[in-house]
């Protein structure tokens, strides 16, 4: 009679052991499962954000490269190429980086493509400005700290990229003045500035 109740305690136990193990191992496959998806799910945000990123940018791009802001590039231009006075029509492209600058330190775009995209314009655009930008920054501390900002972070981006683009002389500023004189509705954006032809 023992013997008859050790086994079947012995089996009662070996169950319990089979199931448990059973339930552990099925406790492991749907935590598995779980962690897989939610490295899945995460991926796809990711991936969601990146593109959405990009899409900003070319909108800003477009945005950019047609009117009102051509209209406004043109006339900048022409107006610093005939005389050293503060234009009113900078205003709009100071705030178009500054919403620029914005949207890079909200998330919504990544610097570096801003570098990409906009940095050989905001380099000789606020080298060009910067007495005025800096002289309302006396008054206003927050007056364009975010495309500011984007600045400072475009420098250090252009010196990890090995470039020099990002300090134009006063020559090089004319000469971006000269081209955005001649800009063209439509007319794609320049990346770098254009290398002089060497004379030797």
């Amino acid at each position: 009679m023992r013997r008859y109740v050790y086994e079947r305690i012995k089996t009662k136990m070996d169950g319990k052991i089979i199931a448990d193990a059973i339930t552990a191992a099925g406790t492991i496959v749907i935590a598995g499962t779980g962690v897989c998806a939610l490295i899945y799910a995460y991926m796809q945000l990711k991936q969601a954000r990146e593109s959405e990123k990009v899409k900003h940018l070319v909108e800003l791009i477009e945005q950019f490269e047609r009117d009102p802001m051509v209209h406004y590039r043109k006339t900048v231009a022409e107006k610093r190429l005939k005389s050293t006075a503060y234009p009113p029509e900078a205003q709009k492209i100071l705030d178009f980086f500054e919403t620029v600058g914005l949207l890079v330190r909200r998330g919504y775009l990544d610097a570096e493509d801003v570098w990409s995209s906009f940095g050989y314009w905001m380099f000789n655009i606020y080298a060009d400005f910067r007495d005025d930008i800096e002289q309302e920054q006396r008054l206003d501390k927050n007056y364009y700290r975010d495309s500011c900002d984007l600045l400072t972070r475009l420098h250090k981006i252009e010196r990890e990229m090995g470039s020099s683009d990002d300090r134009p002389s006063k020559e090089e500023i004319l000469d971006f003045w000269r081209d955005e004189s001649k800009t063209l509705v439509g007319a794609p954006l320049k990346k770098r500035r254009p290398r002089k032809a060497s004379t030797t």
